[in-house]
């Protein structure tokens, strides 16, 4: 039989049978050798934003060397200690997060002493983010003292930076009695990677619960006043411990009773351990000038004076 040359279209066809042959072979070849690359539809999963702070149970541990679910944990024989509040700040570039505890007194039952001038030891304990860890800078079970009838409030807080070498935290605080409110911040600072309790600075008052507009001077009542202020900071002979500006808005009452006037700005300045109103302090008694006779000396402070200094601070 005679062979017929093979046509052009035969050609092309085979042509490309052959190289579709040797692709899908390669292929195969290639999942063979490399069967990692296979897809695959597991999804992936976002890595978080920040890093987790650390949670109260760690910090109570860090701190007291005790923990307990419930969150509170005697820490001394008449002293049970708990979480108060926290917060995070930046400290120039570096991330801060402070965890604050309270420690009531308590008696033989394990329940607080409750008195008016019976306030908490206040505690911290400080952590700054390296290396992507929250590792402790310091640790204080006590640094300072707040509160009054055995316990303290929640409480919000803003934070201040005094100087560049100081922050403060200050922190909501308020006084009823007798007809009578105070409000006002304690003064947190942290310098050196520690907290000093600094004082507490009187923003805002009122006497509502002892006023009548209507009848004023009728019955010891005296006319309403009411007053809130802000708190900056002026230039004074502390370059660290700037002195304090409270600007006030609103009323207040005059030296004479049932008189109101426009409430004035006052000034707080640091005296080395906290910041103090000089006005108040001329009118106050100093403890140095109490009589310290052989008559005298064994006599417990007047309950007035008492209340005047934990006032103060």
């Amino acid at each position: 039989m005679d062979r017929q040359p093979l046509s052009k279209q035969a050609i092309i066809i085979g042509a490309l049978s052959s190289v579709l042959i040797v692709g899908v072979a390669a292929f195969f070849y290639i999942q063979y050798k490399n069967p990692e690359q296979k897809i695959t539809n597991t999804p992936v999963v976002a890595a978080p934003n920040e890093l987790k702070t650390p949670d109260h149970e760690t910090a109570m541990k860090d701190l007291f060397g005790v923990t307990d679910p419930s969150g509170e944990v005697k820490t001394g024989d008449e002293a049970l200690s708990s979480f108060w509040f926290e917060q995070s700040f930046k400290e120039g570039a570096d991330d801060i997060h402070v965890i604050f505890f309270k420690t009531q007194s308590i008696d033989e039952e394990g329940e607080p002493y409750q008195s008016h001038a019976q306030g908490v030891d206040v505690g911290a304990i400080t952590y700054k983010q390296i290396a992507d860890q929250w590792q402790i800078i310091s640790k204080q079970t006590k640094f300072g003292e707040a509160g009054s009838w055995g316990d303290v409030p929640e409480t919000t807080t803003e934070i201040m930076q005094l100087s560049p070498s100081v922050l403060v935290l200050m922190v909501d605080s308020s006084y009823s009695g007798q007809g009578y409110v105070d409000e006002g911040k304690m003064l947190f600072a942290f310098s050196k990677n520690t907290w000093r309790d600094i004082g507490y600075v009187q923003t805002g008052g009122d006497n509502s619960g002892d006023c009548d507009d209507e009848s004023a001077g009728l019955e010891g009542l005296g006319a309403c006043w009411s007053y809130k202020g802000k708190i900056s900071t002026v230039a004074g002979k502390n370059p660290d411990y700037p002195d304090l500006l409270v600007t006030r808005t609103g009323t207040e009452s005059s030296t004479e009773r049932g008189e109101v006037i426009t409430a004035k700005n006052v000034s707080y300045v640091f005296n080395g351990e906290k910041y103090i109103n000089p006005a108040d302090a001329e009118t106050q008694p100093p403890l140095t000038n109490i009589d310290q006779t052989q008559e005298t000396s064994n006599k417990p402070l007047q309950k007035q004076q008492a209340m005047v200094i934990v006032q103060q601070y």
